[in-house]
């Protein structure tokens, strides 16, 4: 749909992150500008999960700066990040720089104070990078750079109400709430049977994602009914894939949407076992599909899964495997929450919400 009152303006996005939930809220915004007319430029480095065709996924017109990605010490990427982002506000004009995750978001934001640029500036964290629970002194670290970051004139831009109250603390401003949208595709996934019960989660191997909770649900799960089937799809650390397989659940790696579709489709219960989020994507799209959800209590899930409307919001493993249990042994329960998961959905995140708050956020520049 069409943006009203903010055509030809001009919005550099700049993140480091060019990967997952991130990409995706980045491919949904720029199409969603593209269509009101506006001219944007992506300053942006690659992932391992980054894909190979990026420039594919956005709107003809839009033009791209890809600067190294970063390793080590980071100090050639934060100099190469700099001095691109630099380049861009002197020489482009723009009427708006838009920073995509906490890294971008940093040192975007010491950037535009150092060149105090007159182009108003979004801070779009994505999932902020203190709420790791195990790891409170990189907690603080991280903690104390967002605080000094957020005393510039950026706005800060939550994904979830739960992370724009995060950053209004941060910045001590409003924080504007844009929830992240879901394609199309997903709402159209039709149910189909399965020859086994399947639980499905999609993410990157890593230690916020948790998998060896989920190896450790699919064990508990199994020594209960051992023909049900656990996916991960998505791929990353070798030790975590490793340790999934040994608990026999299935790793499939990186998967178009088309095939995430698909499993989707088949699929009984969503698992999300998370240490934290922003708002995961990949839950929302199992919403939307209509796959009643399981998710660990931590910031970012708890602003998707409605309780007991749409799945469950739980704290330890056992739980979760509970949980799963219960669903998958209730039909009339699965299709309740299936019904709700795909309604609510329709409401928060479809694209035509998306549009709405799109319009609202880029609406006040001058």
């Amino acid at each position: 749909m069409a943006v009203a009152s903010i055509d030809n303006i001009r919005v550099i996005h700049a993140t480091e992150c060019a990967a997952s939930g991130t990409l995706s809220v980045l491919v949904a915004l720029v199409h969603e500008l593209s269509s009101a007319g506006a001219r944007q430029l992506i300053i942006y480095s690659e992932r391992e999960e980054t894909p190979r065709d990026i420039e594919k996924l956005f709107p003809a017109g839009v033009e791209f700066v890809k600067i190294p990605s970063a390793r080590g010490l980071h100090i050639a990427f934060v100099r190469d990040f700099c001095r691109a982002l630099t380049a861009g506000m002197r020489t482009w004009r723009a009427d708006a720089v838009h920073l995509h995750s906490s890294k971008a978001g940093f040192l975007g934001r010491c950037v535009h104070a150092a060149l105090r640029g007159p182009c108003r500036m979004f801070y779009s964290p994505h999932g902020l990078s203190f709420l790791d629970p195990d790891r409170p002194l990189r907690n603080l670290i991280f903690k104390t750079l967002e605080a000094l970051a957020a005393r510039t004139r950026a706005m800060p831009v939550g994904c979830s109400a739960g992370e724009a109250e995060l950053l209004a603390k941060l910045s001590r401003k409003s924080a504007f709430v844009l929830e992240n949208p879901v394609a199309e595709q997903f709402f159209s996934v039709s149910r189909l049977p399965a020859q086994h019960t399947t639980i499905v989660t999609v993410g990157r191997l890593s230690r916020q994602k948790a998998p060896e909770r989920f190896a450790a649900v699919a064990r508990e799960v199994r020594n209960h009914v051992p023909s049900v089937r656990f996916v991960w799809v998505g791929d990353g650390d070798a030790h975590y894939r490793a340790e999934l397989l040994a608990a026999g659940c299935e790793v499939t790696g990186w998967l178009q949407r088309e095939e995430v579709g698909a499993i989707l489709a088949i699929a009984d219960v969503y698992l999300q076992t998370s240490r934290w989020e922003g708002l995961p994507i990949s839950v929302m799209e199992a919403l939307a599909a209509g796959v009643p959800c399981i998710v660990s209590d931590c910031a970012g899930n708890r602003d998707v899964i409605s309780q007991g409307l749409t799945g469950y919001v739980v704290s330890t493993e056992r739980d979760m495997a509970l949980s799963v249990l219960d669903v998958v042994r209730n039909p009339g329960l699965r299709a309740q929450l299936s019904a709700n998961a795909r309604s609510e959905a329709v409401r928060r995140f479809a694209p035509v919400a998306f549009g709405s708050r799109v319009r609202q956020l880029y609406g006040a520049l001058p």
